[in-house]
């Protein structure tokens, strides 16, 4: 039985059986809706497509500690947090990292910048081992409080955990920020309802 078919059978099963689905699924990818990093358990805040002209580039999905339609308090709250990206189009690494401080600098004035500068140069070199991202690949970018920011790639650990909380608000910031690389992915993100934007 292929995927294809496998996934057909699998939601018959739930429809049928009236069991909901655990996932959401977006981009061809499906997001649980629960999961774990390390002993935290964490729920789906939202998902979202990176467009560019109309193209799919990645598939992002946030998980926090408690569900939050707030960009303040998906920062604020205590605990283990994850930002998981799927890529859907071939992306040169390079590009992909350079695209990431640049809405880091959009969304960060210069002191919080200068701030996190080494913590940000930790994480881009050991990204540097990776030169193509292709579909299907998977990055994993986890905040583990008291231990830091860890980055997985294909569930391969990327380096060494960063420490500092003030580098991961950052890299939140890319998708929530006030200057979010997409306002329609930041909506994705904080599942913020159709009538209720964030202001």
């Amino acid at each position: 039985m292929n995927q294809n078919s496998s996934k057909l059978m699998e939601d018959i099963k739930k429809f049928l059986t009236g069991k909901k689905t655990d996932y959401v699924e977006i981009g061809g990818h499906r997001f649980a809706e629960n999961i774990k990093v390390g002993q935290n358990a964490l729920v789906l805040n939202g998902t979202g497509v990176r467009t560019q002209s109309d193209k799919p580039i990645y598939a992002v999905a946030l998980y926090l500690p408690a569900k939050t339609h707030r960009q303040d308090t998906s920062r604020a709250l205590l605990g283990a947090r994850r930002v998981q990206i799927v890529i859907l189009q071939p992306l040169n690494a390079e590009d992909f990292i350079s695209s990431m401080r640049e809405a880091i600098a959009e969304n960060n004035d210069e002191t919080y910048q200068d701030f996190i500068e080494n913590e940000l140069q930790q994480i881009e070199e050991f990204m540097k081992d990776l030169t193509n991202l292709e579909p299907g690949d998977v990055a994993d970018v986890d905040w583990l409080p008291s231990r830091g920011t860890f980055v997985y790639y294909n569930g391969q650990l990327m380096g060494n955990p960063v420490r500092g909380k003030a580098l991961y608000d950052a890299v939140l910031s890319i998708w929530l920020g006030d200057h979010a690389l997409e306002e329609g992915l930041r909506e994705g993100l904080l599942s913020l309802p159709k009538e209720e934007k964030e202001n």
